[in-house]
């Protein structure tokens, strides 16, 4: 016997979840019409992302962007583009998660004293990589996007970080990456008032000069600190301190010499990433302290001098291999 109650129940359920996914597509799927000079492709059901590329037109752009209006925007990235500015009015209307701007050119980055006005409250993550900006940008152009939490430039002509960022210090920024830039001077106070900061990346620069008052005091959050490849020699004796959460430390590629127990014991214990490779390591007796200590789980280092010891792994060593003095 049909159970009519049932097949009825079921084709009604049916029905109300085709209503609901073709609902979903309509508020949150790729517009139909053409978007040039920008594609869209749908993410599940959930959002967007909007790749733009080739853009010397801003008119175009903000054709294209504005069939997106209340569209939710996972993922932006304007490539490969050249535009004088991006204007205030170009993201009125929209959500966007995360901006990627990559190897692309602008005269100013806005026509305003803020950049990305309309997403203050929905970008989480902004990427500069190789772009330039002629007249240059300043940290006050971000202070409006409260909702930041990642911000990163790579290769974008930063060459000094200044007193200025402190403009920034008020978001919520959890992960800052300054890298692979000619950065030779950090302010004294740079991060201090960083009180989110979880993760910073200063690698590949031109650092020689780091102090503990760059970093917030206490760090109670920070759990990385990258500053590989740069030209650092020696680590004030209180770099480390009051940073109960560190557990990654990578100094690759420096010009340390050795790894002095003031300077690292305050953290040594905690750390379960250290990584001091490319260095040219002296391994004598004022590294006996790190052979009688617990090395981090995850270890990378090799010792230049004496002879005897060249090309050891630091994590092998011995209190007897560490006479020489």
């Amino acid at each position: 016997m049909i159970n009519i109650g049932r097949t009825f129940r079921s084709s009604y359920a049916m029905i109300f979840i085709y209503l609901a996914v073709s609902l979903i597509s309509l508020v949150s799927g790729c517009p139909e019409e053409a978007l040039s000079p920008c594609s869209c492709r749908l993410i599940g059901n959930k959002a967007n992302d909007v790749t733009c590329t080739d853009v010397t037109d801003i008119n175009p752009l903000q054709k294209s962007l504005s069939k997106m209006n209340d569209l939710p925007i996972q993922t932006l990235r304007i490539i490969d583009s050249s535009v004088i500015y991006l204007p205030s009015t170009l993201f009125e209307g929209l959500s966007i998660e995360k901006m990627h701007l990559i190897n692309s050119t602008f005269m100013d980055l806005s026509d305003s004293e803020v950049a990305f006005a309309g997403l203050e409250n929905s970008l989480r993550s902004l990427i500069i990589q190789r772009c330039r900006v002629y007249n240059g940008w300043t940290w006050a152009e971000l202070k409006n996007l409260k909702s930041l939490t990642w911000f990163k430039t790579l290769k974008s002509g930063l060459d000094i970080i200044d007193s200025d960022i402190e403009d920034i210090a008020g978001l919520n920024l959890e992960i800052v990456e300054l890298t692979q830039d000619t950065v030779s001077y950090v302010d004294e106070k740079a991060f201090s008032h960083f009180k989110n900061l979880n993760v910073l990346s200063l690698k590949a620069n031109q650092i020689s000069d780091v102090k503990r008052s760059m970093f917030p005091n206490p760090a109670s959050k920070l759990s990385q600190i990258n500053l590989s490849y740069n030209q650092i020699e020696e680590l004030p004796d209180d770099i480390f301190t009051n940073m109960p959460s560190l557990v990654s430390l990578i100094l690759s590629g420096n010009k340390i010499l050795t790894i002095e127990q003031p300077v690292f014991s305050p953290v040594w214990k905690q750390l379960k990433k250290v990584d001091l490779s490319d260095n040219p390591l002296r391994c004598d007796c004022r590294m006996k302290w790190v052979a009688q200590a617990r090395f981090p789980r995850t270890t990378y280092g090799e010792c230049d001098e004496p002879p005897k010891l060249s090309e050891k792994s630091i994590d092998e060593l011995k209190v007897d291999d560490l006479t020489y003095c």
